[in-house]
């Protein structure tokens, strides 16, 4: 099965709730023989454009499967072409020539079993016409009345009819039954029942969906059954009733062979015995009828009335529910209106009690929501019955079942932000137009993916969901960079901080504040404001953490001061992009700021509040390739997590957090109590609720750092912690207050008391899966306080985590181990360079963990000589690169080290820090192919040459950092497949 097949297979398998979409109308008229004498060609082509005129109709319909139209002139030559090609549908005029249509037919049926049409040029030809019974051969007979809609109605009919049993069954399709023995009038009307239903179809795609279910809606618009006897309508009406929507009849036309007067009437009464409340429209050429007609609450339309077919609109819009739901109490007084469902949930809340009763019992509700395809809530609704409720029970009753399915309806779908339309549960909505972002698209999927699997279905007790999202498309920055004159200035060599200044003095758009605005209030907790670049996120240029994201109280008393506050974190997003960090990575990865457009993410905050702080009980993430496997059995497809108490940033930025493997989540618990608490969190990271001044030159103005005796004041820890006991040394299970707490998340790792590495799995196994590549996901969460609540997971974003493909021809087996400065089986990348002559290394000697921050400006003073000589260098140091605690490593920016093309992470006997992995940090050396070692210095297998190395003369040597030169370049190699890495060096001529 090739890897197209296999992963279209898996979606089909998962996604039970698309997969029937795609099976819906899946018998189709795609081929259509048109078989006419020369004359009945020119009549249906008149100016040559039938072909055109079909077209035309299809796309003015919005049909997207356009029948493909092969035409021949005689009856002999289409049996000859039947012979030869398959067909699905023959449409043949009266006048052949050599063959009348009939017997025509009866060929056609005995080479290919399809349907064959007889198409009169006039209605005149209708007299010529054998009685029924002896139309042999022929499926249907339709008149032309020289409007191309009718090859719509040819075609639609016949694909409704092959189709109904399937997609009712499995779809929960709807369907209308047309009754009519005359052929004048139902080629007359058929197509203007369709063009009606399709036009209803094409509203409610603008209803703020995708385009994805635009089409899926196409497919499940209702069908039409056409009936031409009594017989035939009553076999429509016992096998679709539970599926009817409404039915169109004539009155008089035949039962039992002969024609009946009265056969209308028996067949509607036939259907109000059952279904009282079921549309019907009776119609007739008499105007006698139409009293009784009335009187049986059937709609009567006269046949030869000039507004015949207006009338049959306005019934399929004030009685089906195909126009707007008109609220009414019992003496017809109109008190509201409502054009969708979210209008419609509105309404509810504002009309009376009595006006809620009348539209009950007569089941409008359920015929207007089946109308616009919103079945789950139609069909939740009609079994109900008035009775049931009090007053005020049926408007609760409404109200839940409604706003809950709205709810349903919007996950895994892109809202586009409307006033009419907007519902404070939809949970993604896009606020302007133009692109998501790479960020933004990937909270998109994420929905649609979680939607689409029902993986919450699997987790009882977890509530899987993605936070409340609002993203801010790439229109609106192009119009704040041109409004307010900015692209030269944030190209010029301006720093940083003139670059935020200057941004936050622009002005957004009065229509962008006026919006926000607006959802503020619904939005009344702590806000993240996300970057979403277009070059964000992608697999092989992440920029992951390279733009800014602020996190904001969002609790001011005014909404002046909100807005305010929610702007400014919007325009410092924007200036991000023009910051020396984001510069100097696109140098990295050869790209340019000037390439991308910024969309802008805001969700709600994840967590509680805490003593006027806010932050989940949880952060993590997750990567579904383990580069640093620890242990002898485990592979680097088992995965790799790492979680800690509160906001993500501990993790993100390299600080000490929980790391486990999802399939083996006990492994930790192997490790010494010592180890546990040496090696556990101390800080954690919430947004202070207290701060109100916006200190814009600050990378997080809001975030404050707390020490874990906060978290016990908190009451945060009891989840997630154990207790050290110094007296017996030892690790009890559980923090109550007493010893020193240990955070282990055992209750979730060890005992599984929430399922946190099983729900890992299977979101990994989907998005890797989903994505045909490797994939990293950030998430966050909370537990639930009391039994009836559920645990919240919360994911915050996926992004495919490739490397880049390098094919290793060279054999470097046999190399000789004094030829290698460098080697470890914990690497990433897949590399191949022999052009680094430049080695930046931290002297082990003088290394001080209290001093990396000095370590980092001496860095960076070697880093901007040696870009400035466009010189690549190998970087080696002690500890995690990119930390945000300076005291496991050594926190460099990416415009530190952005001349590095190969980099040494390594440890001292007195510095043993864990791999840097999961850090945005370590995510962008990988997807940018910067080759990176870890090098544990007491494993056998790995090791430097400090020796050789400490022995060449230096370049320039500083207090904590030396720059050699080498006479000949290095040649690194790493082999992420087989899990190898070294860095051979080359005989040096001069020595």
């Amino acid at each position: 099965m090739s890897s197209h097949q296999d992963a279209e297979s898996f979606f089909l398998e998962y996604k039970p709730k698309y997969k029937i979409f795609h099976e819906l109308m899946n018998i189709r008229m795609r081929n259509v023989l048109l078989v006419s004498s020369i004359y009945d060609s020119f009549m249906l082509e008149e100016d040559g454009r039938l072909s055109d005129q079909i077209y035309e109709e299809f796309q003015s319909l919005n049909l997207r499967t356009l029948p493909r139209i092969t035409r021949v002139s005689s009856a002999n030559e289409a049996l000859d072409l039947l012979e030869e090609r398959e067909f699905d549908l023959v449409i043949t005029m009266r006048r052949l020539g050599d063959m009348d249509a009939f017997s025509f037919g009866a060929n056609v049926k005995s080479i290919q079993d399809i349907p064959v049409i007889l198409l009169l040029n006039s209605v005149v030809e209708i007299k010529y016409l054998p009685e029924f019974e002896k139309r042999k051969g022929i499926d249907r007979v339709f008149v032309w009345n020289g409007d191309s809609k009718i090859f719509v109605a040819i075609i639609k009919h016949l694909e409704d009819k092959f189709n109904a049993d399937y997609d009712t069954q499995k779809g929960n399709v709807r369907v209308f039954i047309f009754v009519d023995d005359s052929t004048r009038f139902y080629s007359l009307l058929l197509p203007e029942i369709y063009g009606e239903i399709m036009r209803q179809t094409h509203r409610l795609l603008t209803e703020g969906t995708n385009d994805y279910q635009d089409l899926l809606k196409m497919r499940v618009r209702p069908k039409i059954l056409l009936a031409e006897t009594y017989e035939e309508a009553l076999t429509y009406y016992e096998k679709y009733k539970d599926y009817l929507m409404g039915v169109i009849s004539d009155i008089e036309f035949p039962v039992d062979g002969k024609l009946n007067k009265n056969a209308g009437f028996l067949f509607a009464k036939k259907i109000k015995e059952e279904n009282i409340n079921l549309p019907i429209v009776l119609q007739s050429s008499k105007e006698i009828y139409r009293e009784e007609a009335e009187e049986m609450g059937c709609y009567y339309i006269h046949k030869r009335s000039h507004g015949m077919i207006w009338d049959l609109r306005k019934w399929l819009l004030g009685y089906v529910g195909f126009g707007d739901f008109i609220f009414k109490n019992q003496d017809g007084e109109v008190l509201g209106k409502a054009n969708d469902v979210i209008t419609f949930y509105n309404k509810i809340s504002e009309v009376s009690l009595e006006c809620l009763v009348f539209h009950g019992k007569n089941d409008h509700f359920s015929h207007w929501l089946h109308a616009r395809g919103e079945f789950d809530i139609a069909e939740t609704l009609k079994p109900r019955k008035v009775s049931e409720f009090t007053k005020e029970e049926l408007k609760a009753f409404l109200l839940q079942t409604i706003n809950k399915i709205v709810r349903e309806k919007t996950k895994g779908v892109i809202n586009d932000f409307a006033y009419e339309n907007y519902h404070p549960e939809i949970l993604f909505l896009r606020l302007r137009p133009g692109s998501l972002g790479g960020k933004g698209r990937g909270i998109a999927f994420l929905m649609f993916i979680l939607n689409s699997f029902m993986v919450e279905s699997e987790f009882e007790d977890v509530s899987i969901e993605i936070p409340r999202t609002i993203v801010i498309g790439t229109d609106e920055y192009d119009k704040f960079m041109e409004e307010n004159n900015l692209y030269e200035f944030a190209l010029s060599k301006n720093s940083d901080d003139a670059i935020r200044k200057r941004f936050v003095e622009a002005k957004l758009s009065k229509s962008i504040q006026k919006d926000l605005l607006f959802l503020l209030n619904d939005l009344k907790g702590p806000l993240a404001v996300r970057s979403s670049s277009l070059l964000e996120d992608s697999a092989y240029q992440p920029f992951a953490g390279i733009f800014d994201t602020y996190m904001i109280p969002n609790n001011q008393a005014s909404d002046k001061d909100r807005i305010k506050q929610l702007c400014t974190a919007i325009k410092l997003v924007y200036a991000s992009q023009f910051l020396e960090l984001a510069k100097s990575y696109a140098e990295t990865i050869q790209q340019t700021v000037e390439e991308s457009k910024m969309a802008v993410v805001i969700q709600e905050v994840v967590g509680r509040q805490h003593n006027n702080r806010f932050y989940p009980d949880f952060s993590g993430t997750a990567s579904s390739y383990n580069y640093y496997p620890f242990g002898d059995y485990m592979k680097p497809e088992d995965r790799i997590a790492h979680i800690a108490l509160g906001l993500g940033k501990t993790i993100v930025e390299g600080e000490s957090s929980v790391r486990f493997c999802p399939k083996y989540p006990k492994i930790n618990f192997f490790s010494t109590p010592d180890i546990l608490l040496e090696q556990s969190q101390k800080y954690y990271y919430a947004i202070d609720l207290t701060k109100r001044e916006f200190d814009i030159l600050k990378d997080d103005p809001y975030i404050q750092r707390f020490n874990l005796a906060d978290g016990i004041k908190d009451g945060t820890l009891t989840n997630i912690a154990d207790s050290y006991d110094f007296e017996s040394e030892s690790l009890r299970e559980g923090f109550y207050g007493e010893g020193s707490p240990v955070i282990t998340f055992s209750q979730q790792l060890k005992y599984d008391i929430f399922p946190l590495a099983k729900l890992l799995t299977r979101i990994l196994t989907l998005g890797e899966r989903s994505l045909g590549s490797s994939i990293e996901i950030e998430f966050a969460g909370t537990f639930k306080n009391s039994p009836g609540e559920k645990n919240i997971f919360s994911i915050l974003q996926i992004r495919p985590f490739l490397q880049q493909e390098v094919l290793l021809t060279e054999d470097y087996t046999s190399v000789d181990v004094s030829q290698v400065l460098a080697y470890s089986n914990h690497v990433s990348g897949n590399l191949l360079r022999k052009d680094i002559s430049d080695v930046i290394y931290v002297k082990p000697e003088t290394f001080d963990k209290t001093q990396t921050e000095e370590i980092v400006a001496e860095i960076d003073e070697l880093n901007s000589i040696l870009t400035k000589e466009n010189k690549p260098y190998l970087l080696i140091g002690f500890g995690r690169w990119g930390t945000a605690d300076r005291f496991l490593g050594i926190p460099v920016k990416w415009n530190n080290i952005n001349g590095a093309r190969a980099i040494i992470e390594t440890s001292l006997d007195n510095f043993l820090v864990d791999f840097s992995q999961g850090t945005h940090f370590f995510h962008n050396i990988v997807t940018a192919n910067i080759g990176y070692f870890h090098i544990k210095h007491t494993a056998q297998n790995h090791f430097i040459d400090w020796e050789w190395l400490q022995a060449k003369k230096p370049e320039k040597e500083l207090k904590y950092v030396t720059h050699v030169r080498l006479n000949q370049p290095l040649i690194v190699r790493i082999d992420a497949q087989n899990r190898e890495g070294m860095i051979i060096k080359k005989e040096d001529k001069k020595e």
